[in-house]
Order: structure tokens, then C-alpha cells, then sequence
């Protein structure tokens, strides 16, 4: 019995690591919705992730390990995270029913915080404590007695070997979940197939308690387990998961009429349909309401640049256009539109749920829709423009700072025509402007000023309308020369009028914005340096989680020399303390693997960051990358498995490991160095996303290569299985939780991705330090 009950404990783990990897991707698709489209949050998410499953592997699953019946405890806690997690996905959707918000309103990155971290604490603990308990029972049933662990050399082996089950899962799960499980379910019933997995193998395992003769209590489990299950085969073939889904969706959107819903590679969409008005939202957000859009604000955005320009003919739109701004552009003698939306997918459900206002504007045989990322259209397009509209309103998203950054400034005004001009929005107001919000304004003005010789700014309450352009004569062009032209074209307009265009454009506006502009940030805008998200979520914060704001405002100060020198003051510290110990070893073992988690954690971020800068659909392709890294971690895992049968020690391969992971985060930023120019290319395009994968999957290795290693140094001092495991396996997710925290909301919007990195080398360089310190201050014999 005893082979065959390690197979199914192997089996065990493998969807162990399965069920973890799907439920970790599809609660952050639900949260990042929740959040707003927020890339920071992924981050935030992740960090908590690793957090709770640290606490889980260390506290709850060392418990069931030291437990007597300890597989009945190992399937108690699979079939409750199954459970759980069905319960997360309903929760992710409707919690905002508990908190003070209106639709669409914003969220704190406190509140982010501890909402992700109360949705994810049953799932997360509970996956956490199943890793701990996998390897127990591994070596249990792997161990000649099949009662209790015996002291060898194999201890680092079987925790090894559970750590590489459980990533071949997750590679698993992370190709399915990509490929079927996201096109063809939706949450709940992926949800309920990871449950239909989880009790299925937990049936397998209860086979002990099927036997007669044993007591009625544990026979009447193996019969609950089996009752679950079919009942899980119920659900997911009968009406009940598509109810489920539909209601909590309909919870989520405050019982609103919801008339579409769909998850597409860019994000969440959604429209809403009242009273014949269909309003369109990506992520949350509403971008096109049809067919009575804010008049106050199509007339301002399109006419002050329209009316600006002497002939414009050739327009680009990017964003926003359907629903009124296209509409607008279309009284002028024009040539030709271009419209792309971020989402290529929305211009589709336009036309699904179109109005006269859409159809009219979309059916133009001027009017060419582009399905293809706005930015990336740019790149390729061999046409020249009198305008280009950028519509996004807040660099707040990594997806949106894309269209704000001094890369792309640079694109657009090569792509303009002679005398042609770059026009865009930013939140404004004509009675206050905040400190935050004048840094927001500031950043964006300072970018703009590297490009463009001429910037006019038309201060507005509520949206501050830019105009870039390299021509003096439409930067001087006043008011009287608009006036004239209005008169000129014959415009059919509800507000754009003579006088409104004088008040609008009265040079004391201008004035008092540039008075209350004062003492702003000078700082720059740039693709790997996103300060415009920054500032973005420092507005946002001021309003939502105003206690907070002043502690996160002052990361704006952060240089990476300050940063190196706290991380050089805990390293002195903490090699003081571990000098000081019998066995140095031990503390020098544990902060390499928590500095490789947060290296592990940092290379996800990084390259999750630098792809949706680049390509803008890292929604879509975060299982890909995620599921590239968990296979380096298992070939590195194998591979040094192989190793440790080999050799006695591994402390000499420990540091060289050390010394490839320092090399390969001094280079990995170089490679993002100049891909955006090159992404015009069309080869280049598909070879750069499989250089993504490949940077992920190497990335993968370097980690995953590190904790058996870690495990076999660490069990050769202490030979505590079950202790050695939740140690390691809980600082190894430990620093992946201060990596996510810290390097998603403070490091890579604030220093940017070239500092972050050397952040990364300078930490790694301190452990390393004192891991040969260390092994050369306590040598030892090999445990027998």
C-alpha cells in the first residue's frame, strides 16, 4: 500500500501547485477589475499572497506535520481551500457593498491592501499550510517504516522533490488556465473544476477509510467526500455556476442593467444599458457613454485644437473616440480618422450595442477603426497628422501612463505633420489646485517640455487640456484668431461659442494656473520610470486614504543611494547578530533565500512591469509569465535535486548560484534599453515576447535552484524536516511578500526599473557576503 499511497500523494501535490497557481491568477484578475486596472495592485496582491502562504506553510502547516492523523488533516484543509476560494471570487466582486464608495471611485492603496489580504487570507493559509504538510507526508509514506521520518540524507531530497511536484502542477495549471480554462469559463466554474480536482484526489486518499470494520466516524468521512463530489459534478454541468457568476456580477455592478460582460486580453469590459444609453467601462472605469456623451467636454477637447490648427485634415485619435469625439472631428473638412482604442476589442462592442451617434460615426468612410493598441498602431502606421488625440485623462494605470511618458511624446511628434500638434487631458480644476494635484499637472508639463517646443495649457474645472506642437503660429493663436475661424467653418456647436472661447482662453487663467504651479515637481515621465502613475495614485490617495498619503508622498524623496544605505545598515546588523551565534550558517542560509525571494518576486515585477510598458495586455499574458518562472523554478529544482545525490555539500554551488542571479539582474534591465523603438519591427515583436518567456523561465531557475540547495545546507546543521521546510519555504515567501509590496509601489514607480534593479544587487551582494563569511567560520562534518 505504502507505493501506492505515495503516488497519490505525489498526485496530491501536483494539483496542490495546479489549484494554487489558477486560484492566485484568477483572484488577482478579479481584484485588479476590483481595483480599477491598477498594475500596481498586482504587486500589493502578490506580496499578500506570499505572506499568507508563509504563514500557512510555517504555522498551520508545521501543526498538521506534528499531528497524529495527519493525512485525515492534509485532506481537510485541501477540500476547505477548494471552498474558500469559490467563497474569495464572490467576495473580490461585491465587497465594495461594504465600504463607503460610489461606482467607479477610486481606491487607497491601504484599502487595497487589506481588502486583497482579508479575500486572500482562507486561501492563501490554508495553500500555504498544504506545502509543509505535502512533504511530511511524502517522507512518510517514502520511509521504509512508514510511521515516522527517519534522519538521512533524503530529508532535503523529499522536500525537494514535493517543491519540484508542486511547480510541475503549477506549470500546468498556468498553461491551462491561459489556453482553456480562461476562454471557455468563466470564474466560478474554474473554481468549481479545481474543487471537482481537489476532492476527486482527496477521495483517492481517503481509500484507507473505506475498509470495514473501521469506526463509523471515519468511514462517514470518506462518505461526505464522496457526496462533495458529486455535488461539485452538479453544479459545473447543471445551471447553478452560470447563476452564481451572473449574480455576483450583478451584485458588483449595484443591480444595475447589465447588458455585457466580457474579459478580454487588455482588461475587464463591461456595458451598461439605461434608458437607451449604453455606458461602455474598461476595468471599472467608464471611457464612452452613447449617445449623449459630456458635451462640455468632447466641445472643449476637439474644438480648442481644431479651431487652433488652419487646416487640419489628417487626425489620429487614440482612445475614447466613439460616442462624441469623432462625432466633433467630422464637422471639419477632413480627409481622413484614424481611431484606436487601447482595448482593440471595445471598438467591437461599440458597434454590438450601437446607437445612430456611433453608427454614424463609425460607418464614416473616413473614419478607419484600427484593432490594434493605440501606442503600438503609432509605432507602425506610415501616416502624417494635423492632430492627434490622446484620450486617456490620468496616467493612473501602467497601460494608460503608456500614452503620457517622454517615449511616447517622442513617437507621436514623429508621426505629426508639419505645423501638426499632440492634444491631451489631465484632471484640473479653476478653484484649487493641491499640491498633488499640481505634481500631476507638473510631470506631465515637464515631460511634454522635452519634446515640444511650443505647449499651450487651457486651464478647466475638472480637465486640464494640453497642446504640444512644434509650430509658434499655433501656439500664439488667441482666442480672436479662434473666434475667426469658428465663423469661418460654419461649426453646428451647443457650447463652443465667441464668448465662451474668450472666457475659456483669457490669459488670467493661465496666469493663476502658473501661479499655482509653483514649487511643483520638476521630475521627468518615462516608460521604466512611471512618476506620472506615481503622482497619479499620490492624487487619488490624497482623497481616498488621506491618513496614509503623507507617509507615501514622501517616497518621492527616495533615491536609490538612500535605499542602499538601509539596506547596508540591516545587512551590518543582521551579520552581527548571526557572527555572534553557535551556528552562523543558519542565519546566513535564511537571509539567501528570503533576498532570493525578493529577488524572484522583484524579476516578476520587473518584467510584468516592463511588458505591459511595451505591449499593454499583461492581463492576458500574466499566467504566461508566471507559469515561464514556476518552470525555471522546477528545472533548476531538478537540476540541483540530481546535484544533491551526487554531493555531500552544496555550499560551493550555493554561492556560485549566487553569483549568476547578481550577474543576470545587472543585465536583465539592458535588455528593455531601447525594445520600444525597435517594436516597430514586426520579427522583433514575436522575438521579444519570447524573450520575455525565456527571461522569466531563467529567472525561474535561479530561484528555484537555490532552495534545495538552501534545504540541504540547512538540514546538514539542523535535521528538522518539517521545521527546515517552514523555515526556508516561509523566508523564501517572505521576501517575495516585501519585494511585492515595496518594489511594486514605492521602487519601480519612484527609482524606476534601472535603480530598482541595482536596489536588487546591492541586497544580493550583502547575503552572498555573509554566506561566505559564515561557511568559513563554521565548518562541519556531513550528517551521516
Amino acid at each position: 500500500m505504502v507505493p501506492d499511497m505515495r503516488k497519490r500523494i505525489v498526485y496530491a501535490v501536483i494539483i496542490m501547485g495546479f489549484s494554487g497557481l489558477v486560484a492566485q491568477i484568477v483572484l488577482l484578475r478579479e481584484l485588479m477589475i476590483a481595483f480599477l486596472g491598477n498594475e500596481l495592485s498586482i504587486g500589493v496582491i502578490l506580496a499578500n499572497w506570499l505572506i499568507l502562504e508563509s504563514a500557512g506553510a510555517f504555522l498551520v502547516g508545521r501543526k498538521i506535520s506534528q499531528a497524529r492523523k495527519k493525512l485525515f488533516w492534509f485532506i481537510l484543509v485541501t477540500i476547505l481551500f477548494s471552498l474558500f476560494f469559490v467563497a474569495a471570487i464572490h467576495v473580490a466582486r461585491v465587497f465594495k457593498d461594504f465600504l463607503p464608495l460610489v461606482p467607479g471611485e477610486g481606491l487607497g492603496i491601504v484599502v487595497m491592501f487589506y481588502v486583497s489580504f482579508l479575500i486572500l487570507l482562507p486561501v492563501s493559509l490554508l495553500h500555504g499550510a498544504l506545502f509543509t504538510s505535502g512533504c511530511t507526508l511524502y517522507a512518510v509514506y517514502s520511509s521504509p517504516g512508514n510511521s515516522k521520518l527517519t534522519e538521512n540524507t533524503s530529508d532535503a531530497v523529499s522536500i525537494a522533490r514535493v517543491y519540484i511536484f508542486e511547480t510541475l502542477g503549477t506549470i500546468a495549471g498556468g498553461i491551462l488556465l491561459t489556453y482553456l480554462l480562461i476562454p471557455y469559463f468563466h470564474s466560478f466554474k474554474i473554481a468549481c473544476v479545481l474543487a471537482l480536482l481537489n476532492t476527486g484526489i482527496c477521495a483517492l486518499l481517503m481509500e484507507p477509510f473505506w475498509r470495514p470494520g473501521l469506526p463509523l466516524l471515519k468511514r462517514s468521512a470518506s462518505f461526505a467526500t464522496f457526496g462533495l463530489l458529486a455535488l461539485i459534478v452538479f453544479i459545473i454541468v447543471s445551471p447553478v455556476a452560470d447563476r452564481m457568476n451572473l449574480s455576483s456580477i450583478q451584485q458588483q455592478w449595484g443591480n444595475q442593467n447589465l447588458v455585457h460582460y466580457r474579459n478580454s486580453h487588455y482588461g475587464n469590459l463591461v456595458v451598461v444599458e439605461r434608458e437607451k444609453e449604453y455606458t461602455f467601462f474598461a476595468d471599472g472605469v467608464p471611457v464612452i457613454t452613447s449617445p449623449n456623451p459630456d458635451i462640455v467636454f468632447t466641445e472643449e477637447f476637439v474644438h480648442f485644437a481644431m479651431l487652433a490648427h488652419p487646416v487640419p485634415q489628417n487626425i489620429l485619435i487614440l482612445s475614447g473616440g466613439a460616442g462624441g469625439v469623432i462625432n466633433e472631428a467630422l464637422k471639419y473638412d477632413i480627409k481622413r480618422i484614424d481611431y484606436a482604442e487601447v482595448d482593440p476589442l471595445l471598438p467591437k462592442i461599440i458597434k454590438e450595442f450601437s446607437t445612430p451617434l456611433t453608427e454614424k460615426e463609425l460607418k464614416d468612410e473616413r473614419v478607419h477603426v484600427q484593432d490594434v493598441d493605440g501606442r503600438f498602431y503609432l509605432k507602425r502606421t506610415p501616416h502624417a497628422y494635423d492632430v492627434i488625440f490622446s484620450g486617456f485623462t490620468d496616467p493612473s494605470t501602467l497601460q494608460t501612463n503608456r500614452f503620457f511618458t517622454r517615449e511616447f511624446y517622442s513617437l507621436a511628434n514623429n508621426k505629426l505633420a508639419p505645423g501638426g500638434m499632440l492634444v491631451l487631458a489631465i484632471p484640473g480644476s479653476l478653484t484649487y489646485i493641491s499640491p498633488e494635484l499640481a505634481d500631476l499637472n507638473a510631470v506631465v508639463y515637464n515631460t511634454l517640455q522635452t519634446v515640444f517646443p511650443y505647449i499651450r495649457i487651457i486651464p478647466g474645472d475638472g480637465i486640464n487640456f494640453y497642446i504640444a506642437t512644434r509650430s509658434q503660429e499655433i501656439w500664439e493663436a488667441g482666442y480672436d484668431v479662434l473666434i475667426e475661424r469658428l465663423h469661418q467653418r460654419k461649426l453646428d456647436l451647443h457650447l463652443i461659442t465667441p464668448g465662451y472661447l474668450e472666457y475659456r482662453m483669457s490669459p488670467r487663467w493661465l496666469a493663476w494656473f502658473y501661479e499655482q504651479m509653483e514649487g511643483s515637481s520638476e521630475k521627468v515621465n518615462s516608460d521604466f520610470r512611471p512618476l506620472g502613475v506615481f503622482y497619479s495614485l499620490v492624487y487619488w490617495n490624497e482623497k481616498f486614504s488621506p491618513a496614509f498619503n503623507n507617509v507615501f508622498k514622501r517616497s518621492e524623496n527616495l533615491d536609490v543611494y538612500r535605499v542602499m544605505a538601509v539596506i547596508l545598515v540591516f545587512s551590518a546588523l543582521f551579520s552581527l547578530f548571526a557572527m555572534r551565534t553557535k551556528k552562523p550558517l543558519q542565519p546566513a542560509l535564511t537571509l539567501c533565500i528570503f533576498s532570493t525571494g525578493f529577488a524572484g518576486m522583484l524579476f516578476d515585477l520587473v518584467l510584468i512591469f516592463a511588458f505591459q510598458v511595451l505591449y499593454g495586455y499583461i492581463f492576458y499574458w500574466l499566467g504566461l509569465l508566471v507559469t515561464a518562472f514556476m518552470a525555471g523554478v522546477m528545472v533548476g529544482g531538478i537540476r540541483m535535486t540530481t546535484y544533491l545525490r551526487k554531493k555531500a555539500t552544496a555550499m560551493t554551488a550555493l554561492i556560485r548560484l549566487e553569483i549568476i542571479l547578481l550577474v543576470f539582474a545587472l543585465l536583465l534591465p539592458f535588455v528593455f534599453l531601447h525594445a520600444g523603438s525597435l517594436l516597430a519591427y514586426t520579427w522583433f515583436d514575436y522575438a521579444l515576447r519570447m524573450v520575455f518567456l525565456l527571461l522569466s523561465f531563467f529567472s525561474g531557475i535561479l530561484v528555484g535552484a537555490e532552495f534545495p540547495l538552501a534545504n540541504n545546507e540547512y538540514l546538514r546543521i539542523s535535521p528538522d524536516l518539517s521545521g527546515t521546510a517552514g523555515l526556508l519555504y516561509s523566508a523564501d515567501l517572505m521576501g517575495g511578500w516585501l519585494g511585492g509590496m515595496v518594489g511594486a509601489v514605492v521602487l519601480l514607480p519612484v527609482l524606476g526599473l534601472f535603480q530598482t534593479v541595482l536596489v536588487l544587487v546591492v541586497l544580493k551582494t550583502c547575503s552572498l557576503s555573509l554566506l561566505v563569511f559564515s561557511s568559513k567560520k563554521q565548518p562541519f562534518a556531513a550528517r551521516p
